[in-house]
């Protein structure tokens, strides 16, 4: 090997060492943080899978060419684990991008029969290869070159990557809700880096940056999580008292200015009976149900549903939708009631306050005003 692909070689080598010590990064945080929900799995599956690429990629490059016991079917194997990887990475990306914007309850038998397809056909290629040399071959040097069809595995690997985009684009062109815009925008822009590396790979032979290039992507993801746990409470998973402050900056500042809006505060009433009767265990589980209430509620309005503080709710929503969360919340909660087996008598108070999105707004004003009406309310 020349003195230059060795500069080339080592190089490459402390580029995926770079992006493995950041898996390492995330993965520790994440484990930290998992809050044990589907997406939560697929982005760590997701991170798994990258870090596992890169490894058997740093295998490839050291291997390469050198002469020793086994070295011809390590780099086989190795080489083969890699092409099987490339479409599965996609394939979990494809998931995690599912289970973000949609429910987890599209993950039937029916999603993975049609979904699995792509993959499924990479692998038996993958298989098919070390006879037909498909994708790839080891010549008798054991240096690994480039089969006639090894596009085939990045034309398996495409519609994982385009489809969750066209999502994410459909979702930012249509959804009222500001914050899944925002996040919407986030995971576009992290196509950006792996489209280049993946350019590049496949335009210039030997160079290989695809890997570091998703490495980056998704810690941008994780950074973009770790500012979301920031503005969500822990307890209901809804977004705090910050994103709520938040959000309304987005509105004053934002490209709705003038539009209607309105403001729903939600106090749960008699919670400090419920808490002395049944215990905060018990108190915390209907806590849980009053958000999970709201957000059925509030389902595909585009409205931003929050935790206040305590027992007490917040729904920024626009102004025309009002009516129809409110009564959401009613029909709900009565259904909760004649299911519960406890008798806890589940009952929220509601006051609205309405507003323009524009700069001269007062937050305070548009909350004591919603305050006011449900105290208003709950005395009824």
């Amino acid at each position: 090997m020349k003195i230059g692909e060795k500069m080339i070689s080592f190089l490459y080598l402390q580029v995926n060492i770079v992006g493995m010590i950041i898996i390492f990064i995330i993965l520790a945080n994440q484990q930290n943080i998992d809050d044990g929900t589907g997406r939560q799995k697929a982005f760590i599956y997701l991170i798994y899978s990258v870090f596992t690429i890169q490894f058997f990629d740093s295998v490839m490059w050291l291997i390469d060419g050198k002469q020793f016991l086994y070295a011809k079917t390590i780099n086989w194997a190795v080489s083969g684990c890699c092409y099987f990887l490339n479409c599965f990475v996609a394939f979990i990306w494809f998931i995690y991008i599912s289970l973000l914007f949609y429910d987890k309850k599209i993950i039937n038998k029916k999603f993975w029969a049609i979904i699995g397809i792509p993959l499924l056909v990479n692998m038996v290629l993958v298989i098919l290869n070390f006879k037909y040399k498909i994708f790839f071959y080891i010549d008798e040097n054991n240096v690994y070159a480039r089969g006639p069809f090894f596009f085939i595995s990045f034309l398996l690997a495409l519609p994982y990557f385009l489809i969750p985009f066209y999502y994410c684009f459909k979702i930012y062109r249509t959804s009222e809700s500001i914050l899944e815009k925002k996040d919407c925008a986030i995971i576009m822009r992290t196509y950006f880096l792996p489209v280049i590396g993946i350019v590049f790979q496949m335009f210039f032979y030997g160079l290989s940056l695809i890997w570091i290039c998703v490495v980056l992507s998704l810690l941008i993801i994780f950074i973009n999580f770790q500012n979301r746990r920031i503005s969500t409470d822990p307890l209901t998973q809804l977004n705090n008292r910050y994103q709520f402050d938040m959000y309304l900056q987005n509105i004053r500042h934002g490209i709705t200015k003038g539009q209607p809006y309105s403001i729903l505060i939600i106090d749960v009433d008699k919670f400090k009976e419920v808490n002395d009767t049944y215990g905060h265990v018990f108190g915390d589980r209907v806590l849980i149900e009053t958000a999970l209430i709201l957000r059925r509620a509030c389902q595909g309005t585009g409205a931003m549903i929050g935790r206040y503080g305590g027992d007490e709710f917040y729904i920024i929503c626009k102004a025309g939708v009002k009516k129809e969360i409110t009564k959401g919340i009613h029909q709900f909660v009565e259904v909760f009631n004649a299911a519960d087996s406890v008798g806890v008598g589940l009952s929220l108070s509601i006051g609205s306050s309405d507003f323009l999105a524009e700069e001269s707004f007062s937050k305070e004003c548009i909350v004591e005003r919603a305050d006011k009406e449900m105290y208003k309310n709950k005395i009824k």
